[in-house]
């Protein structure tokens, strides 16, 4: 699908990009979750900020809707993902 952003969403985006400590405080549905997946792609593949990233969420979020968004967005295509949740040695092999 498209990303097509809406003005708030640009500006977190930016917002992320140029701080290097930043918070996005939206409510539910307003998305937080792709306003920060897009920051980060371009802090990899754009900007070469960033190499490697650990999201750390609730479970349901990490399980769950990060891989999906990811996967919802044509622009994320290019993001390469592990979802580190389970015994220890399951997150330790996700996160090689």
């Amino acid at each position: 699908m498209k990303y097509e952003p809406h003005d708030y969403q640009k500006y977190a985006t930016r917002y992320i990009e140029t701080h290097p400590i930043a918070a996005v405080l939206l409510d539910m549905g307003l998305g937080k979750t792709s306003i920060t997946l897009t920051a980060l792609n371009d802090l990899l593949f754009d900007y070469f900020d960033a190499h490697r990233i650990l999201v750390v969420a609730p479970l349901r979020v990490a399980r769950n809707t990060w891989s999906d968004e990811i996967e919802k967005w044509d622009h994320l295509k290019d993001l390469q993902f592990s979802i580190a949740v389970g015994t220890e040695t399951e997150r330790l092999s996700a996160l090689k």
